[in-house]
C-alpha cells in the first residue's frame, strides 16, 4: 500500500542500457488482481504479444526463499515457530517455473508451457457471488479511505476490509494490504511481514495460514 516501499526494489533493477528498461506498475488500487485473479503475491499472467493470456494466474516464484532452508532456533517464541514452520511447508516451484518461463521466451507458442484459450479459461478460478461482493468491500473500504479524513476514513475502510476478508478468506492480497496498514507505520523502511493485526482485525498472518490448512495450501499452484 505503500508505493515509495517499491522504490529501492526497481532502481536496483534498472539496466546499465536504459534501452533495456521495462514498465514497473505499482497497483495501489488491486486492479490486476480483479482483472487477472490475483490473491497473492507473487502471482503472474503469461501475455503473448498479441495480448493473449497464455498461462492464467498462479503462483510465479522464480528463487527459492532462504527462509525455507534455514534451521528453526530453539527458544523463539512459539508464534514465531510455528510462523517459520507453515513458511517452509509453502510449496516451491521457484526452479520448475523459472525454467517454464526461459521455454516460452525462447519458443513462444510451440512452447508447452503456453495454453490455449480453452486451457486458460478452465485453469482460471472461479469467481462466486461473495467473492463479487468481497471485491466491492474492498474497493469501497479504499475509497473511504482516500476520501475521508483521518481517523474516520481508517476506521470505515477497516469495517469494509473485514467484510471482504470474510466474503473471500483465500483472497491474501486483501487481507495482507490492510494488515499492512495496521502494523506498519507509514515512515517505516520495510513492511512488518509477522502483520499481528489482532488489536484491529482479530487475527494475523499465521493465524489465518494455520485455519486455512497451513503453508502447504497458501498458494496457487503452478500446473507445469
Amino acid at each position: 500500500m505503500y508505493p515509495e516501499h517499491t522504490h529501492r526494489w526497481i532502481d536496483a533493477a534498472a539496466p546499465d542500457d536504459p534501452a533495456d528498461a521495462h514498465p514497473s506498475l505499482i497497483d495501489t488500487r488491486h486492479v490486476t488482481g480483479e482483472l487477472f485473479g490475483f490473491v497473492n503475491i507473487p502471482m503472474a499472467v503469461w501475455i503473448d504479444e498479441t495480448g493473449t493470456i497464455v498461462r492464467n494466474a498462479e503462483s510465479a516464484s522464480i528463487e527459492r526463499s532462504p527462509l525455507r532452508d534455514a534451521e528453526i532456533p530453539d527458544g523463539i517464541p512459539e508464534r514465531m515457530r510455528a510462523l517459520l514452520t507453515e513458511v517452509k511447508a509453502i510449496p516451491d516451484h521457484a526452479d520448475a517455473y523459472r525454467a517454464a518461463i526461459l521455454d516460452w521466451a525462447r519458443n513462444g507458442a510451440a512452447s508447452p508451457y503456453a495454453l490455449t484459450p480453452d486451457e486458460v479459461i478452465a485453469r482460471s478460478l472461479p469467481r462466486d457471488a461473495d467473492v463479487a461482493r468481497a471485491t466491492a468491500c474492498f474497493e469501497l473500504g479504499q475509497h473511504l479511505r482516500t476520501t475521508l479524513a483521518g481517523p474516520d476514513g481508517e476506521e470505515a475502510a477497516i469495517g469494509w476490509w473485514k467484510e471482504a476478508h470474510r466474503l473471500d478468506p483465500t483472497n491474501w492480497t486483501y487481507k495482507r494490504q490492510a494488515w499492512t496498514l495496521a502494523t506498519t507505520p507509514a515512515d517505516a523502511a520495510e513492511n512488518d511481514l509477522l502483520q499481528e493485526a489482532g488489536d484491529v482485525y482479530g487475527t494475523s498472518w499465521i493465524d489465518d495460514v494455520l485455519a486455512a490448512g497451513g503453508g502447504a495450501r497458501y498458494v496457487v499452484e503452478p500446473r507445469l
